[in-house]
């Protein structure tokens, strides 16, 4: 019993260690509407292009959070494919499935196979609206190896999505 809750204090520990080394961005950059967090393993930045564009540090895997046109979650997922279309062969995906997050977001999320240049990579693209009249995606991309090290990476980092008040609230 004293070996589990050492264990449980030392996971404790190092989660908040990393909680406070962690980096939050506000998005989009010119009128934030949401809150995204990164821990301190991770490297993460509003590029000029108005995109978050993140990576774990020293991985060939990312993902990127961006605004699109689409005026629901479907559409912004097909807005989205048609992009990966044009970077990725022989893909093969899943039948978009939903989810809430506990700050009360919901996700329509879409997993697929593909390949870049004749490598494996397994994507995801996500979508959400915080007032279903402005859409956002997240696209995220790796090696099946790297997926399956940052996938509960990438959970916490959609988890952590939060709506800001505006002015107006």
């Amino acid at each position: 019993m004293k070996m589990k809750t050492i264990a449980l204090f030392v996971m404790l520990t190092v989660s908040l260690a990393g909680l406070l080394q962690a980096k939050t961005l506000k998005f989009p950059k010119d009128n934030p509407q949401f809150s995204v967090t990164f821990t301190s393993d991770w490297k993460a930045e509003i590029t000029d292009a108005g995109i978050i564009s993140a990576q774990p540090k020293g991985a060939a895997y990312a993902i990127s959070i961006f605004p699109v046109q689409a005026t629901n979650a479907k559409g912004a997922i097909e807005e989205t494919m048609k992009e990966v279309e044009k970077r990725f062969e022989s893909i093969k995906g899943s039948d978009p499935s939903e989810f809430k997050t506990e700050n009360g977001i919901k996700f329509l999320e879409r997993d697929l196979t593909a390949k870049d240049k004749g490598s494996p990579r397994a994507l995801a693209i996500l979508a959400f609206s915080l007032d279903k009249q402005t859409y956002f995606a997240i696209f995220q991309a790796g090696t099946p190896e790297a997926d399956k090290k940052y996938t509960e990476d990438v959970a916490v980092i959609v988890k952590s999505i939060t709506a800001l008040k505006s002015d107006d609230d």
